[in-house]
């Protein structure tokens, strides 16, 4: 077995060792612990140590531009998707993925593979990208949900107590972002990881190695198996990496990439999961409906926690598989097969699903078993 398959052998075995974990994992403090561990300890220091690594090439600045490009591309496009997928039918989940479906979390989903198959230079691109994006989730989104409030709750009074200078400081507290700057600090002042403590270098690249295992198994912890996903969740993530798929091609070809490194990478931060941060605005405006006693809340919370849930272990899965068959990725043609495939498969899953739940509607007395004679009749 090559070294790149037995890299992913391993990945998968860690997010199986998860899954096998997750009745000793079975409360929301400990897997809360895990993922705020990586946020905060086990990415920023693997990122901080790729930083002091490389010198850093100053045509990296359009870097962040790229990433908020995507999550523009993706965001323009979400009320075709939910056109397309009748998803537009329910207000409350239409806003609800309006919100989650542009943004992007490379950080838990996508960081420690781009490090262990592309190497600390792309990590250290990966970072700037996502600052990018970060920007977009924490700026633009936060602005967009609370228009969307107004807008569904009919008020004419804009203000809210959010300042700009919260904002900001969300951007610039956030341990990634911090370290980004600490980073560029260390740089510009001409210090390079041979001038720096070993004794430093070596406490933080500890803290750096417990990242692979730490995402992986916390993936593991995270899968859920319902089958209610397969109704709306599962066939909308298909979709969306179908289409952030295509886009990323099609720009890779129009900017005249030819490395097959580079393409890899882009094409893996494309399929990245949706981000948290989304979650948190729509979760700040339910609060403030909640205390108004507003019953027509403006976004499906459960419904959003769950595509949370799903979209990271998809998206991980997605990218490793993408990886295995890295062989491919410089045939553009396979990647657009692929977009298409992806896209076209969700299609067809919302629409058995949907000529599921007719049957039923229509067949109440029906029992819900999940045979092939059942699959067969709901179609006719």
């Amino acid at each position: 077995m090559s070294t790149i398959y037995t890299k992913i052998a391993v990945f998968f075995l860690l997010i199986f060792l998860g899954i096998i974990l997750k009745k000793k994992f079975n409360g929301k403090p400990e897997k809360l612990g895990i993922k705020r561990f990586i946020l905060n300890v086990s990415l920023p220091a693997t990122i901080l140590i790729s930083f002091i690594s490389f010198e850093i090439d100053i045509d990296y600045i359009y870097l962040p531009l790229a990433g908020i490009g995507l999550n523009l591309f993706v965001f323009l496009l979400s009320p075709l998707i939910l056109k397309l997928t009748k998803l537009n039918q329910n207000p409350k989940k239409a806003r609800t993925l309006t919100m989650l479906l542009s943004s992007f979390a490379p950080g838990i989903s996508c960081f420690p593979i781009v490090e262990e198959f592309l190497g600390s230079e792309y990590l250290i691109k990966a970072s700037l990208i996502d600052f990018g994006n970060k920007l977009f989730v924490l700026i633009f989104l936060l602005g967009f949900s609370f228009q969307i409030h107004y807008l569904t709750q009919d008020i004419k009074d804009k203000k809210n107590k959010i300042s700009p200078k919260t904002i900001l400081k969300s951007v610039f507290t956030e341990p990634i972002n911090l370290v980004l700057l600490i980073s560029f600090g260390i740089l510009f002042l001409g210090y390079t990881i041979d001038q720096i403590p070993m004794v430093f270098i070596e406490f933080v690249t500890r803290m750096k190695e417990t990242l692979t295992p730490l995402v992986l198994i916390f993936i593991g912890l995270s899968i859920i198996f319902a089958k209610e996903a397969l109704k709306e969740i599962i066939p909308v993530l298909f979709i969306r990496a179908g289409i952030c798929l295509f886009f990323t091609i099609s720009a890779v070809n129009f900017f005249g990439m030819s490395s097959g490194d580079d393409i890899l990478f882009y094409l893996s931060l494309s399929l990245s999961s949706v981000s948290f941060w989304p979650f948190a605005h729509m979760t700040l405006i339910d609060e403030v409906e909640k205390d108004a006693k507003i019953k027509n809340r403006t976004f499906d919370i459960g419904f959003g926690l769950n595509f949370l849930a799903y979209s990271l272990p998809f998206s991980t899965i997605l990218i490793l598989s993408l990886i295995s068959q890295r062989g491919n990725v410089l045939n553009p043609t396979s990647i657009y097969t692929l977009s298409l495939i992806l896209t076209v498969l969700g299609m067809i899953m919302l629409a058995v699903n949907t000529q599921i739940e007719k049957y039923k509607k229509l067949n109440p007395s029906t029992p819900k078993k999940w045979s092939l004679t059942y699959f067969f009749q709901s179609l006719l």
